[in-house]
């Protein structure tokens, strides 16, 4: 920089030309602004630029310098200041340097090179600061600019795992769908066509040979329609069940009920069947209250008891009975004294891609939707399916339900909405 912009506090015309005088024939210009009091001096510093602001320090009236570095110190002008002292004193000297001057030093007007000097060294200095500044300026707005970058960089990698977990419980959703299908397709093509071929068989049968069977030969066709009917029957209903259950097409009503009550109706149908079988039906005593969709329950119930029927011998005996969990919910257990599970087939009971059903001790069919259908209405209604069985020992498939109506966020927190199994 070969000019600067000086302010040049106190002294009279006598300073000002000696200021001037001392860049004469230098190359270095300067643009010198007189002020003459301290509230012009601080206006001046405040409102426009300097390189220098030289203020004239006269030993009978010091509180003009000290004024001026002391106002500008506190109003946080940051231009340099240079107290011209007549006298060289010490004291004089730290008084300027404690009140914010950068340099207080002799003047009689004949220390122009001095003063060149001096001008020169802080107007680089400045010149220095000030591109320090700009420097430091642009680093601060790199660095806000990188942790910009870093921070939209997180973001788009707390999106792309959040893509990636997604994608897999996708992926995972639409293998327990595709595992659903095989097993719909598996019962369309086995359990779904048996029966039929039986019903259609026979029904043949008594078309073309009506005129020349017996009595007995009829009504044993006729037995072996109806138990084929009967298993159609009760494969379409617990598919429809079942697949509305899925899609949530069931109505979900809960209310207060009694869990005798249900499973008094579910003893009335199933007694027949057990007696056929020379099996005892009991029921426990003091069956609590509990809340649940009694539709959903009285489902359960009976599809526990007719599998404990259809896998109880000749003989055997099938128990309702009640409790109250730990946990303050109620229960309800139906055992049996039947043929009872290994922990092999105990542990894929419930899976729809592992085909576990087996006969029962009379032949009788499954597909073991009725299962999947039980735990499913029970989930619903906020409780918990649990099986114990031991092979040739029998099983108890127990079921818990909430005692009384819990809160809305319990609720969606106990229940959450099934889409598909595995």
């Amino acid at each position: 920089m070969d000019s600067a912009r000086i302010l040049l506090a106190g002294g009279g015309a006598e300073a000002n030309a000696a200021l001037r005088e001392a860049f004469d024939d230098d190359g270095f210009t300067i643009e010198l602004v007189h002020t003459s009091s301290t509230d012009e001096t601080l206006t001046e510093l405040v409102s426009q630029p300097f390189q220098l602001c030289v203020v004239r320090g006269q030993s009978d009236a010091p509180e003009f310098a000290l004024e001026i570095c002391e106002g500008a110190k506190e109003s946080g002008v940051r231009i340099p200041m240079v107290v011209l002292m007549d006298l060289v004193s010490r004291q004089s000297e730290n008084e300027f340097l404690n009140a914010g001057a950068m340099a207080a030093m002799p003047w009689d007007g004949s220390q122009g090179a001095m003063l060149r000097n001096l001008v020169r060294m802080t107007v680089m200095l400045r010149s220095t600061e000030e591109n320090l500044r700009t420097s430091n300026d642009r680093l601060v707005q790199e660095m806000i600019t990188i942790q910009d970058e870093r921070e939209r960089a997180e973001g788009m990698n707390a999106q792309y795992v959040e893509l990636a977990e997604n994608y897999a419980i996708a992926k995972e959703e639409l293998e327990k769908l595709n595992q659903e299908k095989n097993k719909f397709f598996s019962i369309i093509a086995h359990d779904l066509r048996s029966p039929f071929t039986s019903l259609l068989g026979f029904t043949a049968l008594l078309e073309q040979r009506a005129d020349k069977l017996s009595p007995d030969k009829v009504k044993e066709y006729a037995e072996t329609i109806n138990d084929s009917a009967t298993r159609v029957f009760k494969l379409l209903e617990n598919l429809l069940e079942w697949s509305r259950l899925q899609m949530d097409r069931i109505e979900f009503e809960p209310r207060d009920v009694q869990l005798a009550d249900i499973a008094g109706k579910t003893i009335e149908v199933m007694s027949p069947v057990a007696a056929d079988k020379n099996i005892t039906l009991t029921e426990g005593i003091q069956a609590p209250q509990a809340f649940a969709d009694p539709y959903m329950i009285d489902a359960v119930i009976r599809n526990l008891v007719n599998n404990a029927i259809k896998f109880t011998p000749d003989g055997g005996a099938v128990t309702i009975a009640y409790d109250i969990t730990p946990e303050g919910m109620a229960r309800v257990s139906v055992k049996d004294t039947g043929v009872g599970m290994d922990a092999d087939k105990l542990s894929k009971l419930f899976h729809l891609a592992e085909n576990v059903t087996t006969a029962g001790t009379e032949g009788e069919k499954g597909t073991g939707l009725g299962l999947l259908l039980c735990e499913d209405l029970v989930e619903r209604n906020g409780g918990k399916l649990h099986i114990e069985s031991e092979l040739g020992k029998g099983s108890t498939f127990s079921f818990t339900l909430p005692l009384k109506a819990p809160d809305e966020t319990e609720i969606e927190a106990e229940v959450p909405r099934k889409v598909a199994r595995a």
